[in-house]
C-alpha cells in the first residue's frame, strides 16, 4: 500500500514537472452521459504544432446559447475532425467531411426547441477554424455548435482509459 502511494506521488510529481495535468470525466464516474472521450486523460497547455485531424485537444466550451452539455467556458476534450480548408456539411442528421459520410447527429431530436435540419450547414473551414467531435454518440460538439477558433484551444490531450 505504501509503495503504491509513493509511486503515485512520483508519477504526479513527474507530470507536474513536465507541465502535464490529469483530467477526469466526472460525469462518467457518477453514471451520467459521458462528455469526455475517456474517463482519465493527460493534458498539457498549448499545442506542439499546427492542429491535425485525429488529435485530441482541450478547449473551452463555446457559448452558443444551448442549455445542454458543458457550461460556456468549461474545459472540454474533443477530437479534431476537420481543419482549415476542409468542407463540413450537415444535412438533416448526417455529417459529411470532404464529401465522406462521417457520422450522424444523434442528439438532433433531443435538443429543446431544435429539430433535424436546424443544424444544416455547408461550409469550408477558414484559417484558424477547427471542427471538433467527441467519441460517443451523446457527445455535444461541433455538429451542433459549429466550428471553433483555434484561440479556444488551451492544450493537447492524451486519452488514457
Amino acid at each position: 500500500m505504501v509503495t503504491n502511494v509513493v509511486s503515485l506521488g512520483f508519477i504526479v510529481l513527474g507530470l507536474w514537472l513536465l507541465g502535464a495535468h490529469i483530467g477526469l470525466d466526472v460525469q462518467r464516474l457518477i453514471g451520467q452521459p459521458a462528455c469526455m472521450p475517456t474517463t482519465v486523460y493527460l493534458w498539457r497547455n498549448g499545442m506542439a504544432g499546427p492542429p491535425k485531424v485525429g488529435e485530441y485537444v482541450v478547449a473551452r466550451m463555446p457559448d452558443r446559447g444551448y442549455a445542454i452539455g458543458a457550461r460556456p467556458g468549461d474545459r472540454i476534450v474533443k477530437k479534431i475532425m476537420a481543419v482549415t480548408g476542409d468542407q463540413v456539411k450537415v444535412s438533416g442528421t448526417e455529417l459529411f467531411i470532404n464529401g465522406k459520410h462521417v457520422d450522424r447527429l444523434w442528439l438532433a431530436k433531443s435538443i429543446p426547441g431544435k429539430a433535424p435540419g436546424d443544424f444544416d450547414v455547408d461550409i469550408t473551414l477558414r484559417e484558424g477554424q477547427l471542427f471538433l467531435m467527441g467519441t460517443t454518440q451523446e457527445s455535444f460538439d461541433s455538429r451542433y455548435w459549429g466550428a471553433i477558433e483555434r484561440e479556444q484551444i488551451i492544450g493537447s490531450a492524451i486519452p488514457l482509459f
